[in-house]
């Protein structure tokens, strides 16, 4: 059963990822124009600067094109974990979709003019479609997956090494109290030392850059006398 819920979540990420991808060639804004049309035109049209009214072409997005190009490697690289048993990929893949969720959700807040150059147009203002917030939800839904699969994955090891692994969570957890057990053993220098030590830098710093000044104004003055 635990095999079963890591694969779908497994799948649902690269699922999620595909349906964001696709979500970006519908309606991402409307353009309601001077002359009371109504101009769509999906992210791919805004990412990478194409036409998408009367020949007219909107100014490349920069931020759009940077969230287009973020999932599709956040799919290609959950397509690549279902071949490989690499655990940096899990990693990359569900960072990739967490920063594109967290980024179009921004946008999505946002005011559409920070993202959109409308410059070009005879534009009255601009809109966002659902699409916008849709895209955010299904990375979120992928980051999610990604995340229940890495967990379903490290759990399955934990149970087919037979105690000899520790579960991630407890490995972390681990981590941290060795930390703090570390922190322990430093020990501070106490006032005196610091000011001692804090003044032989000083004296060291002042000494090397005379020396520095005196190696300048020799060589320059050497120049001089050359030229």
């Amino acid at each position: 059963m635990i095999k079963f819920f890591n694969k779908a979540c497994q799948v649902l990420a690269a699922v999620a990822g595909l349906a964001t991808l696709v979500f970006f060639f519908f309606s991402f804004v409307k353009f309601n124009m001077a002359d009371g049309q109504v101009v769509p035109a999906s992210a791919f049209q805004i990412g990478f600067g194409t036409e998408v009214h009367d020949g007219l072409e909107i100014a490349k997005s920069s931020k759009i094109l940077f969230n287009i190009l973020m999932t599709a490697f956040a799919l290609v690289t959950a397509v690549i974990t279902f071949f490989s048993k690499s655990r940096t990929l899990k990693y990359v893949s569900t960072a990739a979709s967490a920063i594109v969720a967290i980024f179009m959700l921004v946008v999505a807040l946002s005011n559409p003019a920070g993202f959109i150059d409308v410059r070009p147009f005879s534009v009255k203002f601009v809109e966002y479609t659902s699409f916008v917030l849709l895209t955010s939800i299904t990375m979120f839904v992928s980051t999610a997956a990604g995340v229940g699969h890495f967990l379903l994955s490290d759990y399955i090891d934990v149970l087919q090494s037979k105690g000899a692994k520790k579960p991630l969570l407890k490995r972390i957890w681990q981590f941290f109290k060795d930390y703090k057990s570390e922190t322990k053993k430093i020990v501070w220098p106490g006032f005196k030392e610091v000011l001692k030590n804090t003044g032989i830098v000083l004296v060291m710093f002042v000494a090397i850059g005379i020396v520095i000044w005196l190696v300048d104004f020799g060589l320059s003055s050497l120049l001089k006398l050359i030229w």
